[in-house]
């Protein structure tokens, strides 16, 4: 079965990055930044539904700025070759709900049969821009996805999603979205050569003026007030007698701090 796929994708901060309170207004966040973790469990879903259906087609969406380019690349190192970037760093600034107007505007006119995306971004958690794009699409949509597999010579596709702990099973026909969760693919390290590639790899620029959304206002994000550091952790005291005796001790520190 010839099958379209769309990969929805995000550029975030590297969890590793060092982030140090500048001003109760200002974060000094190391510049680092790599592909959303479930957007590229995402790609990998993709590629091995291709492996299987060597005619499925398969294109990778990133919305934003600068930065949206490199998880485009990423998703290029890892092995889909069609990518596109849409819009500009106007896109920082809105909240999940225009940036799913944005992703949805180019998926209509692509017209992709099956879009797959991370279940939550590695940023906000929010895990509302693909919901959103399905809702704003029509077209209906599974989250938290661990097992996606072709229905052979039916024109479907058969969805596993976990849920309370368990995994619901489903069948599908298409247009359809679905989220990624951990389990649904375990993302490769890209070999050298595709790496290279990404490199070189001039992404499709699509303006926002291109989508027809002159006429909707995008709304802002939640606008933080101030930051605060944690409270310092108080001085640890080490009980060093051994059992019983070390009870008695513990029951004697916490009466000087007025515990019991």
């Amino acid at each position: 079965m010839s099958l379209k796929i769309a990969v929805l994708v995000k550029q975030v901060p590297d969890h590793e990055a060092i982030v140090q309170l500048k001003s109760d207004r200002e974060l000094d966040i190391e510049e680092r930044y790599v592909c959303s973790f479930f957007d590229e469990v995402a790609i990998e879903a993709a590629l091995n539904i291709k492996k299987d259906n060597p005619e499925t087609e398969i294109f990778a969406l990133s919305a934003g700025g600068r930065r949206a380019v490199d998880a485009l690349r990423r998703a290029v190192a890892m092995g889909i070759d069609n990518v596109e970037h849409i819009g500009d760093e106007t896109l920082e600034t809105v909240d999940n709900y225009y940036t799913a107007r944005v992703l949805a505007a180019r998926l209509k006119t692509q017209q992709p049969g099956l879009i797959i995306c991370g279940k939550q971004a590695g940023d906000d958690d929010a895990a509302a821009v693909g919901p959103m794009v399905a809702a704003l699409l029509n077209i209906p949509h599974a989250s938290a996805v661990v097992s996606l597999e072709m229905a052979a010579g039916t024109g479907r596709i058969k969805i596993g999603r976990e849920a309370e702990g368990e995994v619901q099973y489903f069948e599908s026909g298409f247009p359809l979205l679905v989220t990624a969760e951990k389990g649904l693919a375990e993302p490769h390290v890209p070999v050298v050569m595709r790496v290279m590639k990404a490199m070189k790899t001039q992404a499709a620029h699509i303006p926002i003026e291109e989508l027809g959304l002159a006429d909707i206002e995008p709304g802002g994000r939640v606008r933080r007030l101030r930051y605060a550091a944690p409270p310092e952790r108080p001085p640890v005291t080490m009980i060093e007698q051994p059992f019983p005796e070390n009870v008695v001790e513990l029951i004697n520190h916490l009466r000087q701090g007025g515990v019991v």
